[in-house]
C-alpha cells in the first residue's frame, strides 16, 4: 500500500477518477432499466386494455413490451461488458498498481 503523502493522493485520485467514470455511464444505464421494468409494472397493472392490443396475430402488446424488456436488459448488459473492457478495466488497473507499487 501507498505510504507517503504523494503517491496516497495519486492512488486515492485514481480511483476517485474510476469511480467518476463508471457513475458517468452507470447512472443512465440503471435509470434506463428501471424505467422500463417499472413502466411496464405499471402498464401490466394499470392498463390491460391497452396491453392487451393485438399486435400480430395472437401477439399482443403486453408480449411485445416483455420481451423488449428482456432485449433491452441484454443491450444494456453487452454494452456496459464493453465500456468496462474498454474504459473502467485499464482505469482500475492504473488504480491498483499506484496503489500497490508506491508502497
Amino acid at each position: 500500500m501507498a505510504r507517503d503523502g504523494a503517491s496516497l493522493e495519486a492512488a486515492h485520485a485514481s480511483v476517485r477518477r474510476l469511480i467518476a467514470e463508471k457513475l458517468r455511464f452507470l447512472v443512465p444505464m440503471t435509470i434506463i432499466f428501471v424505467v422500463g421494468y417499472i413502466g411496464l409494472t405499471g402498464l401490466a397493472g394499470f392498463a390491460k386494455d391497452l396491453m392487451g392490443t393485438r399486435v400480430v396475430g395472437s401477439v399482443n402488446l403486453g408480449f411485445t413490451l416483455i420481451a423488449f424488456n428482456y432485449l433491452l436488459s441484454w443491450v444494456l448488459a453487452i454494452v456496459y461488458g464493453r465500456i468496462a473492457a474498454d474504459r473502467f478495466d485499464p482505469l482500475a488497473a492504473k488504480a491498483a498498481s499506484e496503489t500497490t507499487d508506491r508502497g
